[in-house]
Order: structure tokens, then C-alpha cells, then sequence
């Protein structure tokens, strides 16, 4: 060894020690524990935790394939009556069947008892399958006949999908994992019975009269339902049938319209208005909105007036709700609304209240003016006394004035259309502008191209049923109630002409019903042309209700109807409020 170099360690030998005294191992001939029995019971310890870990790390591989494989799992088509539908079974923590329904929402029922979530989303409609089943007498049987058999059998279908794509995804990733083929086998095989124990539990949980207690969401839910529990709880086959047929022939009514979308309508290109109306302090109507600009992406709400009914500081509160609406609101104030109702929407951020003024909103110059008269505090009008005619009249003049000086000021940028809550006194308005907007009447109504004039007058109907404002009296009589309806206006954002629109149409208390009607507009836009004998008179507007522009008519000088002392006049127009 070299100077300087370390000595190589010498392992040191354990000693053991013997004792031999009378009371040891030794002595009385007896094996030590510690060197034999402790190290075979740590190793099948070390062999069961290490079974229990291939148990654990194979089952959670195995759970991870089979939920990919479920997710791969693709929709089984069905066709039901005129529908084309996709049906998918899913896992999930929440047990309910689900009818989805672009691009008005969807409607869910609490089905079964299983981990499965069962869904049905339609994909299409055979418009002229859907008229003529319609139109048959024998179309709702058939209906009844053919839809759950369609239906249970697609879910059938897309149950073995689900089984046998879980089957594989865990038997891959179990035999890609660990190279074992038995251990793949069993992996697939467990699949296979919880996917087919998931689904016969659904199976043998289904409660038909789930159908009675549907869950709305989207716009369907801003229909009001009350169930009909009269004929009992137990609902046997035929009624299950029948209303899902029910509900089969209600869903076609909603895609009906939907081939006559305008052709080479380019939807990047177009201004999307919601026209509502005539609210009468249902706060429903501004769910409806808030639903369908999520659905939609409207660009601007049109409210032609009469939001609420009596002008009490109550109803005006409610009125901040329209604050809290992600898109811009216009509004003219209709013959129930106060001063002071048009104050409170003036006072919100995405506000605009118009009165005998012209504004820019979403690419579109609107023209609009209070109505003249204040019934806040009663219906007088809607009994037909016409007390107010006279102010109407002067009023559309005067609006009519404002947009052709308008015009004249901004000939490349005329006005795109007024808004005016009364339709029935259009004189002042003919021929001035291509279109009006208006509400007042509570059922909706269209006219092209006016009396000749070139103007096209889009009336709306009532978009929160007429609430406050006599709505409930049809319900009480046992009548329907009123429906609450809106438009959906779509403008050419170059020519800012409209193209098409949509008539949107709920069910009104208790009622459960949505459909939407598209309408094309035709191709030809006649030349707007004041009739002949339409100039504004001399001295229309009587000094007292000269509306300066933004500032509105006091409510003390706005005309108020009173108590007739002689019978009501006769009159064509009525049903207005």
C-alpha cells in the first residue's frame, strides 16, 4: 500500500450473543422468532398490499378508459313524426331526461333513478312531413302509435353503444397498460355490467308521469305551467302516449318556419331589433328579453310604450330591472305611462327615451314620440271612448314634421324608422318614413306598404299579456288567457332596409306553448309618397301640446279620458289598452 491511501473499510461481522443461561431460546432448544417468522409475515404483507395496488391502479385505469370510450360514444339518430333527432345516453349525477330544443331552450324531467342522463336534441324538421301531419285528422294518432316506440328504441340502440365502447376503452387501457389479456377481459367485462346495471335501473325506474312536472329552461321557461293534476297521480300508457305526442307535435310547430330562412341572407351582416310592447308591468316580459338576447344577440330593444299600467312608484321601480339588460333599450312612452315612468328609463345606462326626437342606436336612425294622452288611472280607452283622437292625430304630425326636417338636414342619413304607440291615427306619419313601429292594440298586426304610401306599419302585440292591464280577466272567465308575444326585426346593415322578421308567440298564464314564424320580407321597396290630402294642416298641434324635442308633455297637459256624460260613439277600433 502506498503512502497516503486510505485502508479499505473492513466490514464488520455481526457478533451474536448466546445466552445460555436456564431461561433462554437456546438452552431450552426453542428457534428465535426474529430470525424466521417476522420476515415471512412482512412479505405476504408487502404481497397483499401489492395486490390491493394492482386492484386499485387496474380499476382506476379501467374507469378512465371506460369514460373515454362513453365519450366517444356518438348519438343514435331517430326520426319521430316529422322530427329528426339525435338520442344520447350519458353518465351523470343527475337522473332526468332532457329534450333539447335550439335555439329556444330545453326541457328537462326527473325521469328515472340511475346515474344517466338521457338526452334527446332535435336536429331538424321535414316542414312539409310536419304540415301535413297537421293537417291530417289521423295525425296525432299516428303520433301516438309510433313516437315511443321510435323513441325507446334509439335509446335502446345507444345503450349498447355506450356498453360496448366502454367495454373497449377499459379493456385497452387496462391491456395497453399492463400487457395482460385476462386482465383486459375482466376490465371490459366490468364495464359491461355497470353500464348494463345503469341502465336497467333506468329502465326499470322510469316514471311516466314525470311528463306532468317538467323543468323549463332557455326561453321555454318564461311560459308560465300549472300542471294538470285532475285526472290523479297515476298515469298509465295511453297517457304517457298521448302526451308525447303532445309534445312531439308542439316541437315541429316551433321549426315549421324554418326553411323559409331568406335566401343568401348573409347573418354576419344584418341588425338584429326586438321589438316589445304594451308590458303592463309583467316583469316575465324582461326574462323573455334578457333569454332571447342570449340566444339572439340582439343588437337594440324597440319598447313602444305602455310598460306599466297605473304610474304608481311601485311599477316604476321595476323598471330598473332594464338597467341590468346587456343591450340598448329605446322606449316611447305609451298612454299609461307617466312623466315619471319615462324619467326612471331615462335614468338607465343603456337607456334612450325618445319624444319628438331622432336618435342613432345601433346603426339605425329611429324616430320616435310619446303618446299624448295619460289614462294611467284607468282603462277608459280600452272600453272604445276615443276622447284623445284629436291629440293622436296632432301627434303624428308632428313626428312626421320632425322627420322630414330631419331628412332635409341629413339627406344621405335619413331616418330608418319611427316608432308610435298608437297605429290606428297614421296620417302624419305616411309616406314620411320607410317604416313605424308600434303597440297600444295588444295583438299583433302587419301592413305593407300603408294605404300606398310606401311606409310599412309592424304592430306587436303584448309582450307581458297585458298583466296589469285586464289580462288576468280572460283567465278568470275561463277563457284563454292572453299570449305574450314579441318581433324579431333583422335589418340589412347597409341598406338598413328590413329583410326579415320573426313573430315570436308564449303561452299565457298557465299555458305552456312557443312558437316562432319567420316572415320574409318581398324584394321590391316601394317609393315612399306622402297620400294625397296627408300634408300637415295648418294649427294641427294645438299650442299646449307642442312636444319639444327630449323634453315630453307634462302629465297635467297630456289628455286625460273622463266619464262620458252621453253613450260611447260608435267605433271600429277597439280591444286597446
Amino acid at each position: 500500500m502506498t503512502p497516503g491511501e486510505d485502508e479499505p473499510a473492513t466490514p464488520t461481522e455481526p457478533v451474536e450473543h448466546h445466552s445460555t443461561g436456564p431461561g433462554s431460546d437456546a438452552a431450552s432448544g426453542a428457534e428465535p422468532e426474529t430470525t424466521d417468522a417476522a420476515p415471512v409475515r412482512r412479505r405476504a404483507m408487502r404481497r397483499r398490499r401489492a395486490r390491493m395496488l394492482h386492484i386499485t391502479t387496474t380499476a382506476v385505469v379501467a374507469v378512465l378508459g371506460a369514460i373515454v370510450g362513453l365519450l366517444l360514444v356518438p348519438a343514435t339518430r331517430v326520426d319521430v313524426g316529422p322530427l329528426t333527432a339525435s338520442v344520447h345516453l350519458r353518465p351523470s349525477l343527475s337522473s332526468e331526461t332532457v329534450l333539447l330544443l335550439p335555439p329556444v331552450g330545453e326541457v328537462a324531467f326527473d325521469s328515472h333513478t340511475a346515474p344517466v342522463r338521457i338526452e334527446a336534441r332535435v336536429k331538424g324538421v321535414d316542414v312539409e312531413k310536419a304540415e301535413a301531419l297537421f293537417y291530417a285528422d289521423s295525425g296525432l294518432a299516428e303520433l301516438q302509435q309510433t313516437a315511443p316506440e321510435a323513441i325507446t328504441s334509439a335509446a335502446a340502440r345507444n345503450a349498447a353503444l355506450n356498453a360496448l365502447f366502454a367495454a373497449v376503452g377499459a379493456g385497452l387501457a387496462v391491456g395497453l397498460t399492463f400487457r395482460r389479456v385476462r386482465r383486459a377481459l375482466v376490465a371490459g367485462g366490468g364495464a359491461v355490467a355497470v353500464v348494463g346495471a345503469s341502465v336497467g335501473a333506468t329502465s326499470v325506474t322510469f316514471s311516466p308521469d314525470s311528463l306532468n312536472q317538467p323543468k323549463f329552461e332557455g326561453l321555454l321557461s318564461q311560459a308560465a305551467y300549472i300542471a294538470d293534476l285532475g285526472h290523479g297521480t297515476v298515469i298509465d300508457y295511453q297517457s304517457y302516449r298521448d302526451t308525447l305526442a303532445e309534445f312531439v307535435g308542439q316541437v315541429s310547430a316551433l321549426y315549421i318556419a324554418a326553411d323559409s330562412l331568406p335566401v343568401g341572407l348573409d347573418q354576419e351582416n344584418l341588425i338584429t331589433v326586438l321589438h316589445v310592447s304594451d308590458i303592463h308591468d309583467n316583469p316575465q316580459a324582461y326574462d323573455v328579453i334578457d333569454q332571447l338576447h342570449s340566444q339572439f344577440a340582439i343588437d337594440v330593444v324597440i319598447d313602444t310604450g305602455d310598460i306599466v299600467s297605473w304610474g304608481t312608484p311601485l311599477e316604476n321601480e321595476l323598471l330598473h330591472t332594464i338597467g341590468g339588460l346587456d343591450v340598448p333599450y329605446v322606449y316611447i312612452s305609451g298612454n299609461h305611462d307617466g312623466a315619471a315612468a319615462a324619467a326612471t328609463i331615462d335614468a338607465q345606462p343603456n337607456a334612450t327615451v325618445l319624444d319628438n326626437e331622432v336618435a342613432e342606436v345601433a346603426g339605425l336612425r329611429i324616430a320616435g314620440i310619446g303618446d299624448p294622452r295619460f289614462a294611467a288611472d284607468d282603462d277608459s280607452d280600452a272600453g272604445g271612448w276615443r276622447e284623445g283622437d284629436e291629440a293622436v292625430i296632432a301627434s303624428a304630425f308632428q313626428l312626421g314634421d320632425t322627420i322630414e326636417a330631419y331628412d332635409q338636414e341629413n339627406p344621405e342619413a335619413p331616418v330608418d324608422l319611427a316608432l308610435f304607440h298608437d297605429p290606428t291615427k297614421p296620417e302624419g306619419l305616411l309616406g314620411r318614413t320607410p317604416m313605424v313601429l308600434s303597440g297600444h292594440m295588444h295583438t299583433s298586426n302587419v301592413e305593407l306598404d300603408r294605404e300606398g304610401s310606401g311606409t310599412d306599419w309592424l304592430t306587436v302585440g303584448s309582450t307581458g299579456g297585458a298583466l296589469a292591464s285586464g289580462g288576468v280577466s280572460p283567465v278568470l272567465q275561463g277563457d284563454d288567457p292572453l299570449e305574450l308575444t314579441a318581433r324579431m326585426l333583422y335589418f340589412d346593415q347597409d341598406t338598413r332596409r328590413l329583410v326579415a322578421y320573426d313573430d315570436i308567440v308564449m303561452g299565457g298564464l298557465g299555458l305552456v306553448s312557443v312558437s316562432i314564424q319567420r316572415s320574409q320580407m318581398p324584394q321590391e321597396v316601394p317609393e315612399l309618397e306622402v297620400p294625397e290630402g296627408a300634408e300637415t294642416p295648418e294649427g294641427t298641434v294645438p299650442p299646449e301640446q307642442e312636444v319639444e324635442p327630449g323634453e315630453g308633455l307634462p302629465d297635467e297637459d297630456r289628455v286625460t279620458p273622463t266619464d262620458p256624460a252621453s253613450p260611447l260613439p260608435a267605433t271600429s277600433d277597439g280591444g286597446e289598452g
